[in-house]
């Protein structure tokens, strides 16, 4: 039964698309976990990391895209999801050598396109927009939740607006991961997209909600060695969980979402960042963990 991890945040720029990423190496290789990414992000950034322009190009001609795979399967066609999967996706080796089990749903520049389409193929049913609206999301949470047999994690790189398959993606999630920079208008960023996942109309019934019961974590990226990035961290704890990593601003980070085709090492990937990336895993192992053990006991109680 696998745990959906989505990245989100309503504001572009925060590095959604690097952590998801990152994410899927250390889950990966560090805990040997099989990962699938499902880009759902129209830059299509988190593919051309995994796959490269050439690799992604060549998905996309063959029809093999999340933005294919939501058209080709909407209707309930009778079609495999594992037939838009690109497999051993990325450049980094697990620890055998061998290409590290993460598989990828590239993304489509055509995804907004493709769900105007759907929406308005719906809108010939109801005219009543929200009706609409929360069909087509919910088609696509169901069709997301297809892969769920196959893989023991599945992450969702989410793009920044609110899109159909962006509010799927949160829907579905078990953990949110919110990725920031340590600035106010992040901080805004941050109070909407947690508002968003816990369905709230202000912070104010938002405080109502414990910290631990909370669907989101706050991850603080692109962090510097500077006294206002540790003030703006701490000021946004007081009113969201906040991850205990945090990312500094690192060549090794940089420099890893190059693609070069060829398979090495995540500590060579990461350079003077893998012991950030090792950090990183080890705490969302843990919220791994007691996601899936909540899981087997709801399994086991119904």
């Amino acid at each position: 039964m696998a745990v959906f991890l989505a990245v989100a945040n309503r504001k572009g720029g925060v590095g959604k698309s690097t952590v998801s990423v990152m994410l899927a190496h250390a889950l990966a290789v560090h805990g040997g976990k099989r990962v699938l990414l499902i880009d759902l992000d129209s830059q299509c950034n988190a593919s051309l990391i995994l796959m490269g322009g050439h690799g992604w190009n060549e998905a996309r001609k063959a029809g093999k895209t999340i933005a294919d795979y939501f058209y080709d399967l909407f209707d309930g066609i009778p079609a495999n999801a594992r037939d838009y999967v690109s497999k051993n996706a990325g450049d980094v080796s697990a620890t055998n050598g061998k290409p590290a089990p993460i598989s990828l749903v590239p993304g489509s520049l055509l995804l907004e396109d493709i769900q105007g389409e759907l929406y308005l193929k719906q809108a010939n049913q109801s005219n009543i927009p929200d009706v609409v609206a929360n069909r087509v999301r919910g088609r696509m949470e169901s069709l997301i939740r297809r892969f769920e047999g196959d893989y023991d994690v599945v992450i969702l790189d989410c793009a920044p607006g609110l899109s159909f398959a962006a509010l799927a993606a949160l829907k579905t999630a078990d953990k949110v991961i919110v990725p920031f920079r340590p600035d106010y208008v992040s901080q805004l960023a941050v109070d909407r997209v947690a508002m968003l996942i816990e369905d709230t109309r202000n912070l104010d019934d938002l405080s109502e909600i414990p910290m631990d019961d909370r669907r989101y974590a706050c991850l603080a990226n692109y962090v510097r060695n500077d006294d206002k990035d540790y003030m703006m961290i701490e000021e946004i704890s007081l009113v969201h969980p906040v991850l205990e990593t945090f990312l500094p601003q690192r060549n090794g980070i940089a420099n890893a979402f190059d693609y070069i085709g060829q398979l090495r090492s995540i500590d060579a990937k990461y350079s003077d960042a893998a012991g950030d990336v090792k950090e990183l895993y080890q705490e969302i192992s843990r919220i791994i963990d007691t996601i899936s053990a909540n899981k087997k006991t709801k399994v086991a109680v119904s």
